[in-house]
């Protein structure tokens, strides 16, 4: 049998933000879309093993072997001069998991976390490896599964998954196709027919957004955001990211974040649409 490997950018023992509950979160390396205002930028694309950073890293923490980068967690110090000097602003700190191996970090986490998240980066690119590593974690525990996707792979693909997934977080950037595009790159519709299917199959946990100024800080935008979700299911969960600049880069790092008041205008547009179930961030 073939071997399947996971590209790990970082592992979180416990968050209580990604999914209910106390959970661990697993972030994948690789994305589909070019968010404007990512907030993980150095996981939108592989490392190409050029060795640009290993002569760049102060601390000698990356190495050649074999025709790639390597990198020695124990002496680095995340100074982040190897993401800064990549010409694709990747990073070479990702570490190569089987789903064996993945477990057996986390398994001794399960006493203390209700479930694991796999969030990213972008968990479509490496579902095969996500697949096999939640049967490893319905085969040895009782923990919950979920998922945070951008939904462009489209139904199909999430299809192996169901058997092993609890639940999914969809991002929807923007509820009209032209910002959604001159957000990510990506037309919409792939989007929206994922989160009908995850609905549809009883999986979806929330739908999330991020709040961001001069894209989807008005009222249109909730409006259409708000409208298209309760055409699907007046009590689907939707939740209101407010945007940080903190973690982005380019003119995003300038954005400012919206206020308390904006934050519960937007909150009111959409439950006067019919949802039931909004919240938003702090």
């Amino acid at each position: 049998m073939e071997t399947t490997f996971g590209m790990i950018n970082h592992v979180l023992p416990r968050s209580f933000v990604d999914g209910p509950g106390n959970r661990a979160v697993v972030f994948v390396q690789g994305c589909n879309f070019h968010c404007l205002y990512c907030h993980n930028p150095f996981t939108i694309n592989f490392c190409s093993d050029c060795g640009i950073c290993v002569q760049a890293c102060p601390q000698g923490a990356l190495r050649m072997e074999n025709g790639r980068v390597t990198w020695d967690r124990n002496r680095c110090v995340e100074c982040d001069t190897c993401i800064k000097t990549c010409p694709s602003f990747s990073s070479p700190r990702v570490s190569r998991y089987t789903p064996q191996a993945l477990w057996a970090e986390l398994a001794p986490l399960q006493a203390f976390i209700s479930g694991v998240s796999i969030s990213g980066g972008e968990v479509s690119l490496q579902l095969p490896f996500i697949t096999a590593f939640f049967e490893q974690v319905k085969w040895h525990s009782r923990l919950t599964t979920l998922i945070e996707t951008n939904g462009y792979a489209g139904p199909q693909a999430y299809l192996p998954l169901l058997p092993v997934l609890d639940m999914a977080m969809v991002d929807l950037k923007a509820g009209d196709d032209q910002t959604h595009e001159r957000l990510t790159g990506k037309p919409l519709a792939p989007v929206l027919e994922t989160i009908q299917f995850l609905h549809a199959q009883g999986k979806l946990y929330a739908v999330q957004q991020v709040i961001a100024p001069g894209f989807t800080e008005d009222k249109d935008s909730m409006l259409q955001t708000a409208q298209l979700l309760a055409g699907i299911d007046p009590g689907i969960r939707l939740r209101l990211l407010r945007f940080r600049p903190h973690g982005t880069s380019g003119a995003a790092a300038e954005w400012p974040s919206p206020s308390d008041e904006s934050m519960e205008n937007l909150m009111d547009v959409a439950r006067a649409c019919g949802l039931t179930q909004v919240e938003r961030s702090l």
